[in-house]
């Protein structure tokens, strides 16, 4: 009997075996051989996706092997962007920052917890854009003025190649020695373009070799020629091509809306896909609604002034005509604003609704710019400082309560204890904080302002 069992339990147990090895065999094989089903999709799809380079900014930690867990490096959080120029910047665009620590010409401290800092040098960067043409970008940099990125950039020559101008670093030394020679003690070196090399506001994603323009001062008559598809004549006859689109506005003037024709309409959209790119600089009347942008003028000659921070932007809302009327399509060429040939003003024909990141809607005049994209360093917010000692390196002195000091020194000081002694908030200086101000009746407040941004309840401006 007892051999019998020995018998079967032998025969189940290599049964048990065979079909553990068979599973295992088919397991190993369905893993390890691909179907003929992706193999049939991946060719009939072009093949498996190219692997995406990620070159944007790394959140760096100094935590973990090879760091000392010290208190200093324990909770320091600092993007990295790789893509940023590890040397210095170009010296004749930049002046000296004189500390005073935040007292007056009679030794007297009138901005409190300022002091110290980094030596710094503050970088000039041109905020007006005037210089038309091709700007090649030579490098991103870092700029300790400002939370975002700066681009230097060269204005393109014809009889210089792009790859010397970007690949050879030497060249720019020897440029920079010249520059320091060319205008040492003059009032040129005050100026924010030398050269054609001039500093700007670098947008996400803007990298060396990339070509930035700059159409503050309108766009270029042979790009308008090479868009222009109002006429069907062709291109050698120019003179003819200019009386036929002439005589053709002068029949459709009568009827309403005839600039906005599908010719029109599709030139404009090629002109747009040329001109649309981040940092290219565009009046307001031509960037499409639902566009973002920055460092955006609140004047059609002054400087750009609005969204200039790290990771900022606005976004176009609406093309407005006088009568409060929305318009698209190449009727938003008939706008005006800005300057003709001469430098005369035009007049403008409506305005442009434009919408700020703390949610205030303003209206501003078609002829003002704004530059294409959102500003570089979003991940600004995102650095820990880590220590006290950072921040003395920014130059920001130690902030104390008023109930850590002594009665003679702060309202709020003396005593025992934490509490102000159920006294009213008040300055170091004794002024009543916390006071409510109302605008006033007689005052109808910002006339550019369309929405306010949101305080509690959203409420429209008068107008």
């Amino acid at each position: 009997m007892s051999a019998v069992n020995r018998t079967v339990t032998a025969a189940r147990s290599a049964t048990r075996s065979s079909l553990a090895s068979t599973s295992r065999s088919i397991i190993a094989r369905s893993y390890s051989t691909p179907s003929r089903r992706n193999d049939e999709q991946q060719q009939m799809f072009g093949g498996p996706p190219p692997k995406e380079k990620d070159d944007g900014a790394v959140l760096k930690t100094y935590t973990g092997k090879g760091y000392p867990f010290i208190p200093s490096l324990r909770h320091v959080v600092y993007p990295f962007h790789p893509h940023l120029h590890k040397g210095g910047p170009l010296r004749e665009l930049t002046v000296p920052k004189r500390r005073k620590g935040g007292r007056n010409n009679t030794g007297r401290i009138v901005n409190r917890h300022i002091g110290g800092g980094h030596k710094q040098r503050l970088r000039m960067v041109d905020f007006h854009r005037v210089s038309g043409g091709q700007h090649d970008v030579i490098r991103i940099e870092y700029d300790p003025g400002r939370s975002a990125h700066i681009a230097l950039i060269k204005k393109r020559n014809s009889s210089t190649s792009l790859i010397s101008k970007v690949n050879n670093e030497s060249a720019i030394d020897e440029i920079e020695d010249a520059l320091s020679e060319e205008n040492r003690n003059t009032q040129k070196s005050l100026e924010a373009v030398k050269a054609g090399y001039s500093y700007i506001v670098a947008p996400e994603g803007l990298r060396k070799g990339d070509i930035v323009i700059s159409y503050r001062k309108g766009i270029p008559e042979n790009l308008i020629k090479e868009f222009d598809n109002t006429s069907g004549t062709s291109s050698s006859s120019e003179s003819s091509t200019t009386n036929e689109i002439s005589s053709r506005i002068s029949i459709n003037e009568e009827k309403v809306g005839a600039t906005d024709t599908p010719e029109m309409r599709r030139a404009l959209g090629l002109l747009r896909t040329v001109t649309l790119k981040p940092g290219n600089v565009l009046p307001l009347f031509l960037i499409p609604p639902g566009t973002q942008v920055h460092n955006l003028s609140l004047t059609t000659d002054g400087k750009m002034q609005l969204c200039r921070s790290a990771g900022t932007f606005a976004q176009i809302v609406s093309h407005q005509s006088e009568d409060g009327r929305s318009i698209g399509g190449s009727d938003v060429l008939t706008m005006g604003g800005g300057f003709d040939e001469n430098g005369n003003r035009l007049p403008k024909k409506g305005y442009v609704l434009v919408k700020m990141q703390s949610g205030e809607v303003r209206k501003l005049d078609p002829g003002c710019v704004a530059t294409i994209g959102v500003v570089s360093n979003k991940e600004h917010q995102s650095r820990s400082l880590g220590k006290a000692g950072r921040s003395r390196w920014l130059g920001k002195r130690p902030h104390v309560r008023g109930v850590a000091m002594n009665a003679v020194d702060h309202p709020h000081g003396g005593g025992r204890g934490k509490q102000k002694g159920n006294k009213a908030p008040r300055s170091i200086y004794g002024l009543l904080q916390h006071v409510r101000t109302r605008r006033p009746k007689d005052k109808d407040g910002n006339k550019s302002v369309v929405t306010e941004r949101p305080r509690g309840k959203q409420t429209a401006a008068k107008h």
